[in-house]
């Protein structure tokens, strides 16, 4: 690794531990939210495109003990510091974190996807995604190459990014995309191309606040109306967590169970870890 100052953080209530860069990107909230749309039980296949160090996947691994994951990302390093978060949280056996640039088909000739198929030939059960929030030329550079490159998009725009993710999941399975509230229709308009039963979850920074953040999933091939489902809130009027939203954070349920409170607040733990606000 090439000289990156590394901090080892805890996820869901210190129960998963997580290296990552001290500076640039830093996986957070987005992460662990993400990971608790996926509705599912079983021995089921999971890609993480964009996998950053892997902490989404993960997340989903811990409450999944029978989900094997699958992590692209372009950047080696993180891409290292997944397969060693993988290896610290006793995950390696049911992980593989692979370096890979999405828009070069050639170095997915020799990897393998599940079923030991060839990787642009399977079919994932589920694809779970957290891409760039920017577009190019729309967001100043960071000072870190590293964070720049996960928030600004480079030569994968976001519906190349989603066309990719539909294009791995198997038929009938699921999408399930965390991104800013104002992409959201073009979120909508690339992923009804090939699925249905699209189900979009709000996520309110407070409860006066307009939603940042949206999780939309999609079922390829569904044929389904989409839905606006019950969101979360995330933070009550004195910037704490609120009590679904910490339920989620420290132990991972799924998000979709989770009805919104507007006045819960959490009381217990005000020194919430800042890697984890949103």
């Amino acid at each position: 690794m090439t000289g990156l100052q590394i901090t080892i953080d805890g996820f869901l209530g210190n129960k998963l531990k997580i290296k990552q860069p001290h500076n640039g990107f830093r996986a957070g909230s987005d992460a662990v939210l993400l990971a608790s749309a996926v509705e599912t039980t079983g021995a089921i296949s999971v890609l993480d495109v964009g996998c950053g160090v892997g902490t989404a996947g993960l997340c989903l691994l811990h409450r999944l003990p029978e989900a094997t994951l699958w992590g692209l990302e372009v950047q080696p390093d993180l891409a290292e510091l997944g397969r060693e978060n993988a290896a610290l949280n006793d995950l390696s056996a049911r992980t593989h974190i692979l370096r890979a640039d999405m828009a070069d088909r050639t170095v997915f000739r020799k990897i393998q996807g599940p079923d030991n198929k060839p990787f642009l030939e399977a079919g994932f059960d589920h694809v779970i995604t957290n891409p760039p929030f920017y577009e190019k030329g729309r967001a100043q550079s960071a000072q870190s190459t590293t964070k720049t490159l996960a928030h600004i998009e480079s030569n994968v725009d976001l519906a190349a990014w989603l066309q990719f993710c539909v294009a791995r999941v198997r038929s009938k399975g699921k999408v399930t995309v965390i991104h800013r509230t104002d992409r959201l229709a073009e979120i909508l308009s690339v992923l009804s191309g090939q699925c249905g039963s699209l189900r979009v979850i709000p996520l309110w920074p407070d409860a006066e606040s307009s939603a940042k953040r949206v999780i939309v999933q999609a079922l390829k091939g569904g044929k389904g109306p989409l839905e606006l489902k019950n969101g979360l809130i995330l933070h009550d009027g004195d910037g704490l967590p609120t009590h679904p939203a910490e339920l989620i954070l420290r132990h991972g349920p799924l998000l979709i169970m989770r009805r919104v409170e507007n006045t819960c607040r959490y009381r217990s733990n005000p020194y919430f870890n800042a890697h984890e606000n949103i």
